[in-house]
């Protein structure tokens, strides 16, 4: 894998080589987004209640230019504006696009979390959503549903490169290597816990109706553990309907537990319904995670009402009432239900 990511560079290079620039300097842009939420939930006695006003801010960066060779070349920088100590950067890469596709240099997310399809759905929490860990106590790596709802799936925002193939008849591949995944915010990590992200996606439409579809998953060097994913949306009108179905096999468990014989499943169904400024979707997911040999598996299923609605140019007002059943094999069962609204800011 090395040899081949040497000679890319390579190739890269020798496109640039020689041509001499009269392009203009890169200036940065500012864009990102505010979320503001206030909530009620209700659960079981034995977990404690989480706070009824939660935020969620990111300022972003980012700014191109083309070479006079057509190339375009450019940066994208993320910034967590949330308080507390440590890095708050989310993601930092350099992207090269061109007749050959795009490629990408840096931390974020690779190709399978960026080609994911998932069941429709909006509003302020998701049923699929880490959120949903934020109102109410989950025992299921609920964190992150790319790779069946658990975190240990999808490698979040390792250093990686990327290459996306140019779109060719709606379909599209990527693959993203990282030489570890715990190298986000550490240049000298030697964990040798490589990671191979990989997906293929179609996007078309036939007389008003549009498709999607998507298969992704990863390969950890490591540990030989494997995730994957697969989801479509098909969309007719004003409806949207979909789903997905994703697995992360028992070798794959870093993130998510200590447990040696552990495997992750989940799905998700919804349908979303779009009407002048408002968009409501219902979504339900389910989600189960052995916990070893023996020692029985907990089980998640979260049905969830979303509404967003445009207010005006970057304002959304979102809501969503969402209700849960967490059965756990080693402690006490969790069930309940949430409400939460609040305004998202783009800018």
């Amino acid at each position: 894998m090395k040899k081949i990511l040497v000679a890319s560079s390579a190739l890269v290079a020798v496109a640039f080589a020689g041509q001499a620039s009269a392009s203009e300097k890169i200036s940065l842009s500012v864009g990102g987004y505010m979320e503001q939420w206030a909530g009620v939930a209700s659960q079981d006695d034995a977990y404690a209640s989480r706070n009824a006003f939660q935020s969620d801010t990111e300022v972003h960066f980012k700014g191109s230019t083309t070479l006079d060779n057509g190339i375009e070349i450019g940066a994208a920088i993320e910034i967590e504006a949330q308080g507390g100590t440590g890095n708050h950067v989310d993601e930092q890469y350099l992207y090269v696009n061109g007749g050959f596709g795009q490629i990408k240099l840096g931390a974020e997310d690779g190709a399978a979390a960026d080609m994911a399809t998932l069941a429709p759905s909006t509003g302020a929490v998701v049923a699929q959503d880490g959120d949903l860990g934020n109102w109410v106590d989950l025992s299921t790596p609920n964190a992150n549903y790319l790779g069946a709802g658990s975190t240990g799936g999808a490698s979040n925002d390792a250093k990686r490169v990327t290459y996306y193939t140019p779109v060719l008849g709606g379909f599209r591949a990527g693959v993203s290597y990282a030489d570890s995944i715990n190298s986000e915010t550490n240049n000298t990590v030697t964990d040798n816990n490589s990671r191979v992200s990989v997906g293929v996606e179609y996007i078309g439409d036939f007389d008003g109706v549009s498709l999607k579809v998507s298969a992704v998953g990863e390969d950890d060097q490591a540990s030989e553990g494997q995730w994957w994913h697969t989801g479509a949306q098909v969309g007719f009108g004003n409806f949207t309907v979909g789903g997905s179905y994703g697995v992360q096999d028992s070798e794959l468990n870093a993130g998510v537990s200590t447990a040696n014989d552990q495997e992750v499943t989940g799905y998700d169904l919804g349908v979303s319904y779009a009407m002048d400024a408002a968009t409501v979707s219902a979504t339900y997911y389910s989600e189960e995670e052995e916990q070893g040999t023996g020692a029985g598996e907990d089980e998640l299923d979260v049905v969830a009402l979303g509404l967003n609605y445009t207010l005006g140019a970057g304002v959304e007002w979102k809501s969503s009432v969402f209700w849960f059943d967490n059965a756990r094999a080693a402690a006490t069962d969790n069930d309940g239900y949430g409400v939460v609204t609040g305004i998202k800011l783009s800018f």
